[in-house]
């Protein structure tokens, strides 16, 4: 069950994807780097908690599915989410432009 969330849709990055891979973003819940949400689609959430807390965090996120049911955030770019503890970070991450990539923080829910 959603406790808490905090949607605060920011930049933490916009420039080449060489770069991002390597840096750690500091975050109301902690260190995350690339890798710990690069691998999870945002889709796959619902596998990790419960169709409610998945329906509140789309609905308070105010995210959207595509027609082939990928979710966007800022910028129409796809999300991925990073889950430690008792929280989920969302991201959204993509190329904006040839060889320009973007990571935006879409926001933070507590279980």
């Amino acid at each position: 069950m959603i406790t808490k969330y905090e949607v605060t849709k920011s930049l933490l990055f916009d420039g080449d994807e060489a770069e991002v891979i390597h840096k750690t973003f500091k975050l109301p819940a902690g260190d995350i780097k690339f890798g710990d949400f690069a691998n999870n689609n945002f889709e796959d959430l619902h596998k990790v908690i419960t169709p409610d807390d998945f329906k509140t965090i789309v609905k308070t996120g105010g995210f959207n599915a595509d027609f082939l049911n990928l979710y966007k955030g800022s910028e129409k770019l796809r999300l991925y989410y990073a889950k430690k503890g008792n929280s989920i970070a969302v991201f959204a991450y993509g190329e904006f432009q040839p060889t320009r990539y973007k990571l935006y923080f879409e926001g933070l829910w507590m279980l």
